[in-house]
């Protein structure tokens, strides 16, 4: 994972019109207007937040900041505030801090206005916080070595693909699933993705690669984590896939794997029972919501899954225009698929970074990043692999192989198995079925 220093913008944007002209710099008497007027209304918030992004758009931070704050007390809803405040604090170098302004926002206001933008802003912020972290955790590795990791602080390593080099992105793509769905278990607190990448980057231990017991240790040692989570995805063809995870302790101790087996095209159901699996080895009894929480995240479509991943290895090496048109590429497969709209908007936001000024962030705080239905309707195109395979398990199948592993998916394989649909002539006309099976022939 490469991640250049941050260029001197203010704001991205999911998708921003290329016809749409940027704002004129401001000159110093419109700054000079504008604060008179802030004084004559100081409870006017929208335009406290035009007053920061000016001050901004004249590098001058400092005191672009209050205004950005009280503007967004007053004017919450308004993308504007977080967008200046986050960046003026990532010019700063306070990473962390940005974070946590834009999640703030995202956490309040899950679409409208700005949205795609601050995530946009947040991945970049990450990223950067990311590489930032792994080389202090280097530096200070003498010092963390004698203090001990958190055990309830969880991180995955990039999963080990072996067979099939069409599925080798499923390396990111599995490991971001097995965070996010750990992530959903009360107890623990999961390591972001990238912070894992940028530290296994900065030792070049190599992503996707297997790293021996002693190495995860030594990564969870560096990254604060008490206990890793190494998988292994054999993907060899024709034959059964098989999955693994093992839990490395901070002592390089390696716990039984976890282990399922089945079909390619029952590799996201087993990803579930994967996770219940690690879940027992780890010590913890999955409450009932959380088991429906985990079956419901994400997708269940091969195709969308796959192309996912590989938006994720383009993130990872840079490339954000590629990335775009995976996520794309994902969502026509499955537009259900939360995490690839917000992937879509995300790294299309991330490109439009390197052409965007500080002057044009009250345009692109204002810009719906919500991308229109059109984008997601065309062929899938060449995008993906060749195979043919039938994606779309019922959600009862999936409830099934979850709730039938729960109590021995932590020591022993099993095999996903899927019942097969009744004739299309049984249903009758007006009969409302639960599930459509989609073949999918991928060019």
């Amino acid at each position: 994972m490469t991640v250049s220093r941050l260029p001197l913008v203010l704001i991205v944007a999911g998708i921003v019109s290329a016809c749409a002209p940027s704002p004129a710099p401001i000159s110093p008497a419109e700054l000079d207007e504008l604060a008179a007027r802030t004084a004559r209304e100081p409870a006017n918030g929208p335009l406290l937040l035009r007053y920061a992004a000016a001050l901004r758009a004249a590098d001058r931070c400092d005191d672009a900041m209050p205004p950005a704050r009280r503007g967004m007390e007053l004017a919450p809803q308004d993308a504007l505030g977080p967008l200046v405040l986050g960046q003026c604090l990532e010019l700063a170098e306070q990473y962390d801090e940005a974070l946590q302004v834009y999640r703030a926002f995202l956490a309040a206001h899950q679409d409208g206005p700005g949205v795609g933008a601050i995530r946009a802003r947040a991945g970049l912020a990450l990223r950067a916080s990311a590489v930032r972290g792994a080389r202090l955790a280097l530096a200070r590795e003498d010092e963390l070595t004698q203090q001990p990791a958190d055990p309830q602080t969880v991180a995955v390593l990039p999963v080990q693909v072996l067979g099939d080099s069409t599925y080798q992105p499923l390396s990111r793509g599995l490991a971001q699933m097995l965070t996010s769905d750990l992530a959903l278990l009360q107890r623990f607190r999961l390591v972001e993705r990238l912070r894992v990448g940028a530290l296994l980057d900065e030792l070049q231990l190599g992503q996707g690669s297997h790293v021996d017991p002693a190495s995860a240790a030594r990564v969870g040692r560096l990254i604060r984590a008490g206990r890793m989570v190494q998988g292994l995805a054999q993907i060899p063809g024709e034959q059964n896939v098989r999955l693994e995870a093992s839990v490395v302790l901070g002592t390089g101790e390696v716990s039984a794997p976890a282990r399922t087996q089945g079909r390619l095209r029952d590799l996201l159901n087993m990803e579930k029972e994967l996770v219940v699996g690690l879940a027992t080895g780890l010590g913890y009894s999955l409450s009932e919501a959380e088991r429906q929480a985990i079956l419901e995240n994400g997708t269940r479509n091969l195709t969308a899954f796959l192309a996912y991943s590989r938006a994720l290895e383009a993130e990872d090496r840079g490339d954000y225009q590629a990335a775009a048109r995976y996520y794309q590429a994902a969502v026509r497969a499955d537009p259900s698929f939360r995490q690839a709209r917000d992937g879509y908007a995300s790294s299309s936001g991330s490109e439009t970074a390197l052409s965007s000024s500080a002057a044009d962030a009250p345009v692109l705080a204002g810009q719906d990043m919500a991308p229109p239905a059109s984008e997601f309707t065309e062929p899938m195109g060449t995008a993906l692999g060749s195979t043919v395979t039938d994606l779309s398990p019922t959600t009862s199948e999936t409830t099934n192989a979850i709730a039938g592993t729960s109590s021995n998916a932590g020591t022993t394989a099993t095999t996903t198995t899927t019942s097969t649909p009744p004739p299309p002539s049984v249903v009758p006309p007006a009969t409302v079925i639960g599930t459509i099976r989609i073949v999918f022939r991928l060019p």
